[in-house]
Order: structure tokens, then C-alpha cells, then sequence
């Protein structure tokens, strides 16, 4: 009995051994192959999207639907996520063994619609610098009240959009405000309208009127002040909150990123987390290697360290890449940033186009008309504004587009 109890107990603390071997094994990613009778590394691959629910197929053959993980023998794939009615995702990932790779795809409607956010006219729209607001002049004939307006982008608890609010009305024997030319205050909470008058001599001086208008209320005209005896200390002190904004935020950069830019680069944007840059080359510059460690399972897509002028690129400061995303930025209207802090919002020719921040899956999200090249990203990242006009003889109004 003692010995058969001592085998029995041999044998349990075996089968326990192989099996917190084997789970260990498990747990870092390997698979047993049958084919082999070897234990295979493996690495994750997370797919997953927005909208989620989605069909994933490797190299062309359907695994799975986002959200899910994929155990994947280390090596190069072909990961395409497609949906209906959405525009397909597609990227060449690398699986490495016990790391972790992600989709993170963001799937654009093939269908986008449209909505009418202003109804009696739209001229000149100017949109804030925290891109949360849009001013624009309202002067057609129709409409009941002519002056400046100003529409927020951001929505409202369960979906709601907000309506445009009046902020100074034009009075009939008084200032037509929707004639004024207007600008937005770095913070985004005041405009300077300004008037100027000619008096139809060439030798004679243009005379200004200049006016500060609170953005978030209807501004009385009677009660307005003329500033500018203090236009220059204004305009002073706006560029000097622009310039600390700036500073601040270059502060964050990598030092030898900074030598490598300085002088050849202009609009650098950071995105909306901060994360990466996105600027213009104005000349020939090399991107320092090894400016941060490497990081593990980091993206795979090709670089571009050798920046060229009139060219775009996006620089990752947590995993130290730096990929092209627009050859020809020169031609564009608009380059920024989609909410998502994942995606290029491109504005050139009739069309608006969306690309991820390494380059790939370049998506035009509206080809339809619109007016000046305007077209901008809503702070959300489910739509984009548009102005445009959708009929003969209609003055341009302000629409949003749906990109989900």
C-alpha cells in the first residue's frame, strides 16, 4: 500500500508539472503543432475596429470578427477588416512571438450622409482654433436675421447637435456685421470684427473700426466699443498666447528632434492626445535613428527618417517612427488631425480625404460639392463640415457629413 501510494502520488505531482509547464507554455502563446509533434511560438494578434463586429480575414481568408485575439506563428500577414457599407481596412502587420500586435481600424461609411446645420445662408465661415466652434455672416435676403453667427460642433448629451446662436445682429441704419471681416481670439471665446471704410481717394488713409464680441452671447450694437485705440496691444497679446501655446507644447519634444527640424519644417500640429506631430518639410533634413529605445511590437510600416520640402509627416513620439502621409501637401487647403489622434484630415482639389498616421488606407470620405475648400473635422471624430451649395439659386449653408 505504501508503495502503490508513493507511485500514485509520483505520478499526480508529474501530471501537475507537465501541466503548469504546458499552461505556462499556453500563456506566453505557444501551440502545440500535430503536424511537427513541436511546440510552436506564437504572437496576438488583437483585431479589433469601429464599428466593431466586423470580418477579419488573414491573407485573404476569413478568421474571425473584430473584437477578438488570433494566435499567429511569427511572420509577416495580410490583415483586411471589411464590413458592409463601410470602406475595407487592409495593412501588412508583423507577428513576432510573445508580442502583442493591434488593428485599431477605424472603418469609414461608403455612404455618407448629410445634414443641413444652417438653413438661411452661410458666408465667409471661420472656424475657432480649438476647431469646437465656427463663426460665419448670415446677409441673404431671406434672411430674417442678418449679422454674425456662431454654431458649436460639439454635441449635446444623447446625440444632439446645437443650433446656431446670433451674436451681433445688423440693424438697418446701423453696421452691417455680416459685411465685417472677423477673427477668433486664441481661446477661442471672442471675435474682432472689424470694418473698414475707403474714403475713394488713393492718396487718403483707410479708416478702421474694430469691435470684441463675446462668442457665447447676442453682443448689443449700442453698447459696443471701439478697441481700436488698443488694436496693437490686442493683436500683441493674442500672438504672445499663441506663442506661449507653442512653446509649450515644443517643450515636449525630444531635443534631437528639435535640431533635426529646426529650420526645416513649418505647421506642426500635435494630435488631439498629444502623442505624434504632423508637420510640413520645407527643406531636406534627416531624422536622428534611436532617438527613444525601441519599443516592442511597434508599427512596421515603412519610415521616412530623410524628410523632402512640400512634403507631410507625422512623427510618433512614443515609438520614435516617422512615416510619410502626404507627397504632394502643397496641393492641399487643409492638413490636420482627426479626433482620433490616428488619422490625417486631407482637404485638396473636390475632395476630402482621411489616411491613417503611417501612411496607409487612404479613404476619400466626400467627394461631393463644396465651397472654398472648406471642409474641416468636427471635434468629434464621426464627422466632418462642409460649405455647400445643394441647388441653383440657394446661397451656401453648412452641412455636417457622417463618417459612420
Amino acid at each position: 500500500m505504501t508503495f502503490k501510494r508513493v507511485v500514485f502520488f509520483l505520478l499526480v505531482l508529474s501530471f501537475l508539472a507537465t501541466a503548469s509547464f504546458l499552461a505556462i507554455r499556453f500563456a506566453r502563446g505557444e501551440r502545440i503543432n500535430f503536424k511537427t509533434k513541436t511546440i510552436t511560438p506564437t504572437g496576438l494578434l488583437v483585431a479589433s475596429s469601429t464599428p466593431d463586429g466586423a470580418p477579419v480575414l488573414i491573407d485573404g481568408k476569413l478568421k474571425t470578427a473584430t473584437n477578438d485575439t488570433l494566435n499567429l506563428v511569427p511572420g509577416e500577414y495580410e490583415v483586411e477588416i471589411k464590413k458592409d457599407g463601410f470602406h475595407s481596412w487592409k495593412k501588412l502587420l508583423k507577428i513576432e512571438k510573445e508580442l502583442v500586435a493591434k488593428t485599431d481600424a477605424y472603418l469609414f461609411s461608403s455612404f455618407p450622409s448629410l445634414t443641413s446645420l444652417t438653413y438661411t445662408g452661410a458666408a465667409r465661415p471661420v472656424l475657432s482654433p480649438d476647431f469646437g466652434k465656427v463663426a460665419f455672416a448670415v446677409a441673404t435676403a431671406s434672411a430674417s436675421k442678418p449679422g454674425l453667427w456662431v454654431l458649436e460642433l460639439s454635441e449635446r448629451p444623447l446625440g444632439l447637435s446645437r443650433e446656431p446662436r446670433q451674436i451681433i445682429k445688423s440693424t438697418p441704419r446701423g453696421r452691417d456685421f455680416a459685411q465685417s471681416q472677423y477673427r477668433w481670439s486664441p481661446d477661442s471665446k471672442q471675435l474682432l470684427v472689424t470694418f473698414k471704410y475707403e474714403s475713394g481717394k488713393s492718396k487718403e488713409p483707410v479708416t478702421q473700426e474694430n469691435f470684441l464680441l463675446e462668442s457665447d452671447r447676442l453682443n448689443d450694437p449700442a453698447g459696443l466699443i471701439d478697441v481700436t485705440p488698443s488694436l496693437e496691444l490686442i493683436q500683441s497679446q493674442w500672438e504672445k498666447e499663441e506663442e506661449v501655446r507653442k512653446n509649450a507644447q515644443l517643450s515636449k519634444l525630444p531635443n534631437k528632434l528639435l535640431e533635426a527640424l529646426e529650420n526645416s519644417v513649418e505647421n506642426i500640429l500635435f494630435a488631439p492626445n498629444e502623442k505624434m506631430i504632423l508637420y510640413t518639410a520645407t527643406a531636406s533634413a534627416a531624422i536622428p535613428k534611436k532617438i527613444r529605445p525601441p519599443l516592442p511590437a511597434s508599427n512596421n510600416q515603412p519610415e521616412s527618417r530623410q524628410i523632402k520640402p512640400n512634403q507631410a509627416y507625422v512623427y510618433d513620439l512614443i515609438e520614435d517612427k516617422n512615416f510619410l502621409v502626404q507627397p504632394e501637401a502643397s496641393k492641399l487647403t487643409t492638413l490636420t488631425w482627426l479626433a482620433t489622434s490616428r488619422h490625417i484630415f486631407q482637404v485638396g482639389g473636390n475632395k476630402v480625404t482621411i489616411a491613417e498616421y503611417d501612411g496607409t488606407n487612404t479613404v476619400d470620405v466626400y467627394t461631393g460639392p463644396f465651397e472654398d475648400g472648406f471642409a474641416f473635422p468636427f471635434p468629434t471624430e464621426d464627422k466632418i463640415l462642409i460649405l455647400a451649395s445643394l441647388g441653383e439659386d440657394q446661397p451656401p449653408n453648412l452641412y455636417a457629413v457622417s463618417l459612420r
